[in-house]
């Protein structure tokens, strides 16, 4: 499957005689499906983006500063704006370049958790692409050779600064010993689907390990005195 895409960014530095520069833009694209994405970036962290449905900029912070609503408004009309003049710029890059093949980037892919594995505690695994383009891309979750449909979630794509992409999918799992997990990421850069698999290897319990080696050596220690107690030389008294 084709699909045209073109990425525009627009950009400001913003510095003061106190504190460092930090980089702050907008990275809006547009595609052939009249489909349009605009993040604002900072310092290449997405802090926001656009959601078109609730027509309002969506931030990605924990805490928003003060005057962030009027920024979260002024970012949403500008994201508006550039809906008619990305697909503008789009149909002259097309007329341009007819024919050109798209460029395309294939993933680097890892697979991790979020904790230590521990049999039967809720663990999140991570399965990361990154340095693609374009931003089309597709997690497949496989639990012991059969696929897996629910406790998964795919974050939105974040940017490089190269122009690549990455994305996370995440898989809510509880471990257990022996179960093997694979991520599948499918993209049109690749010849053949790439695969990360990780097998859980279920780390043991200090305090339960503690617990049974005392026990252990108790029940050893009861065993070699009751073995020496009953071979103990019976006494014998000869009477003349």
């Amino acid at each position: 499957m084709s699909l045209t895409a073109l990425l525009l960014i627009t950009g400001a530095v913003c510095a003061s005689s106190t504190t460092p520069s930090h980089v702050f833009h907008f990275i809006y694209g547009c595609y052939e499906t009249d489909d349009v994405r605009v993040d604002l970036v900072v310092d290449e962290d997405t802090i926001g983006y656009a959601d078109f449905n609730k027509q309002e900029m969506v931030w990605r912070l924990p805490y928003v500063p003060s005057g962030g609503k009027d920024l979260k408004k002024e970012a949403f009309k500008f994201a508006r704006n550039s809906i008619a003049h990305c697909h503008s710029v789009l149909a002259k890059a097309k007329k341009a370049d007819h024919g050109s093949p798209l460029h395309q980037e294939p993933p680097d892919i890892s697979i991790y958790t979020r904790y230590k594995s521990e049999e039967g505690v809720l663990n999140t695994l991570f399965c990361s692409a990154n340095h693609f383009y374009p931003p089309t891309i597709n997690f497949t979750w496989t639990k012991n050779g059969v696929e897996v449909t629910e406790g998964l979630l795919n974050l939105r794509f974040s940017h490089n600064k190269d122009g690549t992409f990455r994305r996370i999918s995440t898989l809510s799992f509880t471990p257990q010993r022996g179960d093997v997990y694979s991520c599948r990421v499918s993209h049109e850069a690749l010849e053949r689907p790439l695969v990360m698999t990780w097998e859980s290897r279920i780390q043991r319990n200090p305090a339960r390990v503690f617990f049974f080696a005392s026990l252990l050596l108790c029940l050893a220690g009861i065993g070699t005195g009751f073995y020496f107690f009953t071979k103990k030389p019976k006494l014998c008294c000869v009477c003349r």
